[in-house]
């Protein structure tokens, strides 16, 4: 690549693949490890593992019938994002196709905090539940569970997260990742594994057609809990969620129909992105800013004079949210630029934050400065409640339990993780975290890499090739769009939107012209002329204006050449 000046490129980029005479739809499969098979039709149920491989999925089933028989209260105990919201409207929706009702609880983020507490089990033994359903959470739920079995109710958990002590003493503990799990494949989320016990149940009480029909019209459920949650779009779950869109397009549940409508979705463009920047977000707003059983009872609303009031209510917790974040980010971005040094780590603090917006706050402070971030608000009790971030470089969660005696609890994955501190030992974390990061991470560029997948040729840039690349999808998590890169092309036109926030450009190359769209560029503007040569690394689509489709570029990254 040529010399770029100072801004761009904003990251380090890495071609794999220059070779402008291969297909790319072959290029891509190859780069994914994908068959060639993968591309050819299939049936649903032949891409699908058989229920009854989950561990404990025969003895959850057969508790599930027995309170049934036994007209024994069930009450389905669920969480607060949107994986823990779409799975207990599965299991709600389960029980009205069997004609049982069933109440639900969803704790508050604040309040309640995450997952089946001894206080969630006081909520649902003042319904007289006898049985009660996790899902989306309940594998490190132990004293909880031991305190529901010594009020005389049982605990089925269903979840999705990793084991990491004694299992509970549940009734049937069903989750891929139990640490004696034989499951094929285990990277599904809390509402599969919700639809996956809705599989096995109805399959043994209902007829062969009207229980694929249900299990069918609910995999948009499935859908926006498996995007939401990012879990990797392959094995079941690309069957699932390639069907899954369909369903949604199509979708009959009032709730979602409305949701739609308030997030301006057009039915018949629904895809990965739709959910996971449109959908997902208004339906995780409840959670981060009231109380998440509002967006359970939009997805099983009943009729579209509910729902409507329930997305509306979304849409502007949504508008609420973003402004919020807005807010917390100007400060955050404030108190970072005006203080001493070039730490390899952002840590900010602000006690007014809601503990629900921190990690939202951290993830852009993450990918604007391309280093780890830590935000953190107080809680109640004056404890500092902290969200991470990290990069690639960064194994955040290994980091953090080098200084696990500061915490009162912590957990995480690679690239996020949560830890309250008390505040006595605040500080010192603050200052010997800094100086470990530091340390870690010294010489290193920390711009994140981004993968292209090819260079392109103006020739392969038009409407067919966009329709055969999407084939290769649905696209999200260990599939991810393609990123193409242009080279050598000329600025023809530079316009701003919406108050300079995003750029809208025309660039030539050959005898051709594209229109770039390049949202959340606006810091970019002065960087960009007419006339100037550039690179563009940018995702191929195409917009549908007033019922006319065309071309369009969104660039994700430039590099200007001298």
């Amino acid at each position: 690549m040529s010399e770029h000046n100072g801004l761009l490129p904003q990251k380090n980029w890495r071609v794999l693949n220059r070779d402008t005479s291969r297909s790319l739809v072959d290029v891509l499969l190859e780069q994914r490890g994908l068959p060639a098979e993968h591309m050819a039709p299939f049936r649903l149920s032949d891409r699908m593992h058989d229920p009854l491989l989950l561990p404990d999925m025969e003895k959850g089933v057969r508790r599930i019938l027995q309170a049934i028989e036994r007209q024994e209260k069930i009450v389905i105990f669920g969480d607060y994002d949107v994986d823990g919201v779409s799975s207990t409207a599965m299991m709600i929706y389960l029980f009205r196709e069997l004609d049982y009702p069933v109440d639900f609880l969803v704790p508050h983020r604040e309040r309640d905090g995450y997952g089946l507490r001894p206080a969630g089990v006081d909520r649902a033994n003042a319904l007289g539940a006898k049985l009660i359903i996790t899902v989306d959470n309940g594998i490190s739920a132990n004293e909880a569970i031991d305190y529901a079995n010594s009020l005389g109710i049982d605990v089925l958990v269903t979840d999705h997260h990793l084991q990491e002590g004694e299992l509970p003493n549940a009734c049937a503990v069903i989750n891929p990742n139990r640490a004696d799990s034989t499951y094929p494949f285990k990277q599904i989320c809390g509402v599969a594994v919700a639809f996956k016990v809705a599989h096995a149940l109805t399959r043994q009480v209902l007829s062969e057609e009207r229980y694929k029909r249900f299990l069918l019209s609910h995999l948009d459920l499935v859908t926006i809990g498996t995007i939401a949650d990012v879990m990797p779009i392959r094995d079941e779950n690309y069957a699932m969620v390639k069907f899954g869109l369909k369903v949604l397009s199509n979708t009959r549940k009032p709730g979602l129909i409305e949701l739609k409508k308030v997030s301006g979705v057009k039915a018949d463009r629904i895809s990965t992105v739709t959910v996971g920047f449109f959908l997902a977000p208004r339906l995780n707003a409840a959670g981060r800013m009231e109380d998440a059983r509002l967006s359970v009872e939009l997805l099983i609303a009943g009729d579209s004079y509910q729902a409507q009031d329930k997305a509306r209510e979304l849409d502007r917790l949504n508008r609420s949210r973003q402004n919020l974040q807005q807010s917390y980010l100007d400060d955050a971005l404030h108190a970072w630029e005006n203080s001493v040094g070039d730490d390899k780590v952002i840590i900010v603090e602000n006690e007014k934050w809601q503990a629900g917006l921190i990690g939202l706050v951290s993830g852009r402070l993450k990918e604007t400065y391309a280093r780890p971030a830590i935000a953190f608000t107080r809680d109640g009790e004056g404890n500092y409640v902290g969200s991470a971030r990290s990069i690639d470089a960064f194994h955040v969660t290994e980091a953090l339990t080098r200084f696990n005696h500061y915490f009162l609890n912590y957990g995480g994955h690679h690239k996020a993780a949560g830890m309250t501190i008390a505040p006595d030992h605040y500080s010192v974390f603050k200052q010997e975290f800094t100086e470990y990061v530091n340390r870690q991470l010294a010489g290193q560029d920390l711009r994140a890499e981004l993968l292209i997948d090819s260079v392109v040729d103006i020739d392969q840039l038009n409407e067919n090739v966009v329709r055969d690349i999407e084939n290769v999808g649905p696209f999200g998590e260990e599939n991810p769009e393609p990123f193409l890169l242009m080279e050598n092309a000329v600025i023809r036109d530079i316009r701003l939107l919406s108050e300079g926030k995003h750029i809208k450009m025309v660039v030539q190359k050959g005898n051709r012209n594209f229109e770039c769209i390049w949202w959340r560029s606006g810091e970019f503007k002065d960087a960009l002329s007419f006339g100037a040569v550039c690179d563009i690394v940018f995702r191929m689509n195409i917009n549908v204006f007033q019922g006319r489709s065309r071309l369009q570029l969104t660039v994700e990254d430039m590099a200007l050449k001298k």
